[in-house]
């Protein structure tokens, strides 16, 4: 059986750091998710909205995107 997680949406300070802009992730989303940040680079899908991607989906998730933007020639 799946467990449903609560979803954690929280308005999250961004942060310039040289040319770059940083927004920091709630500890309790990779606690929840059993994952260690520490040994992890996440998938990030942005357009007009931003998703930073669960690795436990991450094939799934480059796969429908890339034939999204395939399909619209992108």
């Amino acid at each position: 059986m799946v467990e449903i997680q609560k979803p954690i949406v929280k308005y999250r300070k961004v942060v310039r750091q040289g040319g770059s802009h940083y927004i920091s992730i709630p500890p309790g989303w990779f606690e929840a998710h059993g994952i260690d940040p520490e040994h992890l680079d996440l998938l990030v899908v942005a357009n007009t909205d931003i998703r930073i991607v669960n690795p436990e989906h991450e094939a799934e998730v480059y796969e429908t995107v890339s034939k999204m933007a395939k399909k619209a020639n992108i």
